[in-house]
């Protein structure tokens, strides 16, 4: 029996209108239904179809998409955001305020270079005015504002004050024209060189996030340029702009090697130019051990009473040590509960690979799957649809947190916990490389040098010693 799609409703506020998203899996039927009805519209913005957030609106397209999808309004609260607006909005004073809220005032200081600017809200105090002028700065009449001297000397002062007066600071840090247009998110939709290098490396296989990464570096090295073409842009220049992501925009060293890398693999797949790693270097990889937890501190994090999503995550991440990104794409379907096994579909380097499901995570992932009925993602987010990383990093942060763990957790850090764990037990590394999806032992061996299981057994020469 053919089972009909979802389009799952979802509500949010555009401005100060309530609309509801339309969620669905990509269909072309679905689509080509919607697309008829007059009352749907898109947000190019939002990249989503949406209608007005009314009942009458919800009962229409339920009646009008029937024959082709059912939908679901799981994710609809029991009122809809109209009729809260209607009941939480507050009642308005003769004096213009709202009843039972409190608008403090604020104070804007911008921060532009090695200048500062501050602005006082409307209506201001004349005692705020007096402190400025006794601070030594100076009020620009033109555009409304004051420039602050010896900013970074006076901050706490200033801060210290304002706060006194019940005010709030809204500090805000601009940069010089290149480094602000650099920071920009790149759009390189109309750039047809960076488009042709986005479909060479979709040809390549190479992954959505790396396909993303390299066609934003490739875009900001252009528009540093002011849009030169690459291969117009000489070794030299390459090496100027690097310095320029280390110096002026203090790129971590992970980041100057995806810059590089991007740039030779768009010299290699689209010039005929060599690419010469002498002249365009990267820096060396530092060479860290990984962060693990203790068992104490694991047990501390799986014994939390928190939501049972949030702790079928941890339970996930520790017990078969997948990546953070394999977590949210895991599907219902991926998980075996009659074999036991969970499989990892196109991982890291779209490799693939089977993990065990241990008996204490079975239970508690049936328990979950009873509670929460997901449906095509093992984890969904509040408005249907797929987990991000982001929301899995800040569970994980949260839940050390609580459980008292004086230090930064991350999702990745369960995982070598995972593997230290396993060596220190006992398990050879080649085994511990299949269930980590390595492509070589050498990537796994890194865990030896943290695990407690050779170390612990090693005599030092001082015990040979008469003293």
């Amino acid at each position: 029996m053919h089972t009909k799609p979802l389009i799952f409703l979802n509500e949010f506020i555009y401005q100060t209108t309530p609309l509801i998203k339309l969620f669905f899996y990509s269909d072309m039927e679905v689509e080509k239904c919607i697309k008829e009805l007059s009352y749907v519209h898109y947000s190019h913005q939002y990249k989503c179809y949406y209608i007005r957030d009314n009942e009458e609106t919800k009962q229409q397209i339920i009646q009008d998409v029937k024959e082709v999808a059912h939908i679901s309004t799981k994710y609809l609260k029991s009122e809809t955001l109209n009729s809260k607006r209607k009941n939480n909005t507050p009642a308005i004073k003769n004096d213009g305020s709202s009843g039972g809220i409190n608008h403090e005032p604020i104070v804007s200081i911008v921060l532009v270079n090695d200048k500062c600017y501050l602005k006082l809200p409307v209506p201001y105090k004349q005692m705020w005015v007096d402190f400025l002028h006794e601070m030594g700065c100076v009020f620009e009449s033109k555009r409304r504002f004051w420039i602050i001297t010896g900013y970074m000397y006076n901050k706490d002062v200033i801060n210290a004050y304002f706060q006194k007066q019940g005010c709030r600071l809204d500090t805000r840090v601009k940069h010089d024209e290149k480094v602000q247009q650099h920071l920009k998110r790149q759009t390189y939709k109309e750039d047809k060189e960076v488009q042709d290098f986005i479909k060479v490396m979709t040809l390549q296989g190479a992954s959505i996030r790396t396909i993303e990464n390299y066609a934003s570096q490739i875009k900001k090295l252009k528009d540093y340029y002011e849009g030169r073409q690459v291969n117009k842009i000489r070794d030299e220049e390459i090496r100027d702009y690097l310095f320029f992501l280390r110096e002026e925009l203090s790129y971590s060293r992970s980041a100057q090697n995806i810059a590089v890398s991007a740039i030779k693999r768009f010299i290699l797949s689209l010039t005929d130019r060599d690419f010469n790693s002498n002249h365009i270097p990267r820096p060396a990889k530092v060479k860290s051990l990984p962060k693990v937890l203790d068992t104490k501190e694991i047990e501390a994090l799986l014994k939390l009473n928190i939501y049972i999503k949030h702790k079928c995550m941890l339970y996930l991440l520790y017990a078969t040590g997948i990546r953070c990104g394999e977590l949210v794409n895991l599907k219902v379907d991926d998980v075996n509960f009659d074999n036991r096994i969970i499989v990892i579909k196109q991982g890291k380097g779209n490799k693939s690979r089977i993990v065990s499901l241990p008996y204490k995570l079975e239970v508690l992932l049936l328990k979950y799957l009873r509670n929460e009925r997901p449906n095509t993602f093992f984890f969904e987010g509040q408005n249907g649809g797929q987990y991000s990383t982001s929301s899995v990093q800040k569970v994980i942060k949260k839940a050390a947190q609580k459980a008292g763990i004086d230090k930064r957790v991350t999702p990745h850090m369960l995982r070598h916990s995972f593997a230290t764990h396993l060596h220190d037990s006992g398990m050879d590394i080649r085994n511990i490389q299949k269930l980590l999806g390595h492509s070589s032992t050498k990537t796994t061996e890194i865990y030896t040098y943290i695990s407690k299981r050779d170390i612990s057994k090693l005599k030092s020469p001082l015990d040979d010693l008469e003293v």
